[in-house]
């Protein structure tokens, strides 16, 4: 899920969307939420409100230890995208190498798709109906973009056609199978549909067998993890569906001792976790809750990310 705490911008391939009218661009109403484009399939969806996460300085701090002031500039010069102002943006991996991002925010999504198109160094579709989109291969991957609506885009490396024809499938056919159409995915998504990050695993977790994790989880069914920013505080609930045995909190607290003595809970400043989380479990499922420090996580980010964010926003990644 690397790529998925990225904060970008979106367009995306519409080479075997099916057939819809000509000229057909549906507004940004009749889109409706980005997520429910999502074909079922994903293991794990991103969904964020960029915008309201920037207004939140333990947020923007995070941010800013991986994108500079100059480097956000010149990524909105070449674009035509502020990332700081998309409104809604949902993103899923496609590994080992792929993404799929769609995002919504003010700016021209025709205008982004051409300046898209004009990074790539074999472009091979240029479309202007039914909807602008460009395609073609740069660097080591294959991106595909498009205008979803005058201000929705997609971008996809790497992603099959099939993928992306599902996608755009759903503009119009909101019955074709989506990834939130697992009742439990349904109500965790809706749920916490108003938080600014939500990371969202619509079936159960993919664990191997025989551990102490995978026997704790054997039950679950749909996992979500929310982050809800205040000041420089970082509120996280992770919310997870299914049935749990009897003691599942002192199970869950000493999963956090163990995670956070690691190399990887060190860097992220998990130490404190284990003593100030809240666990409940019932009958739904279980709600683990605890609150994080920004400036505990700035070195672990940017040790994890930096890399990613410099590949999506310096001018020789022909991702943007």
């Amino acid at each position: 899920m690397r790529r998925q705490l990225l904060l970008s911008f979106a367009c995306l391939l519409l080479a075997c969307a099916g057939t819809p009218r000509r000229g057909d661009r549906l507004s940004d109403e009749a889109l409706g939420p980005l997520v429910e484009l999502v074909p079922k399939g994903p293991s794990v969806i991103l969904v964020a409100k960029p915008r309201v996460l920037a207004q939140q300085p333990g947020a923007l701090a995070l941010f800013r230890a991986l994108v500079s002031e100059e480097r956000e500039r010149g990524f909105a010069e070449r674009t035509g995208v502020d990332p700081l102002s998309v409104e809604e943006l949902v993103a899923f991996e496609l590994p080992p190498n792929g993404y799929v991002m769609l995002a919504r925010g003010p700016f021209d999504a025709r205008s982004v798709v051409e300046r898209s198109g004009e990074r790539l160094a074999l472009p091979d579709v240029v479309s202007e109906q039914p909807v602008v989109r460009r395609e073609g291969l740069a660097g080591q991957g294959r991106y595909a973009y498009a205008a979803l609506s005058p201000h929705a885009l997609l971008v996809a490396r790497d992603a099959s056609p099939e993928l992306l024809a599902a996608i755009l499938a759903r503009r119009a056919h909101r019955e074709k199978p989506a990834a939130l159409a697992p009742p439990d995915a349904r109500s965790l998504h809706d749920e916490h549909a108003n938080e600014p990050l939500l990371l969202l695993a619509p079936e159960p977790l993919a664990l191997q067998p025989g551990g102490n994790v995978a026997l704790l989880l054997s039950r679950e069914r749909a996992l979500g993890v929310t982050v809800h920013p205040t000041g420089m505080a970082l509120g996280v609930a992770i919310d997870l569906r299914g049935e749990f045995p009897p003691g599942a909190e002192h199970n869950f607290r000493a999963l956090a001792e163990s995670l956070a003595a690691t190399s990887l809970g060190q860097a992220l400043g998990l130490s404190r976790v284990p003593t100030n989380m809240a666990i409940r479990v019932d009958a739904q499922g279980a709600l683990v809750t605890f609150a994080l420090d920004a400036r505990d996580l700035i070195a672990g980010v940017r040790m994890m990310f930096f890399d990613d964010m410099r590949e999506l926003f310096d001018a020789e990644s022909p991702a943007r």
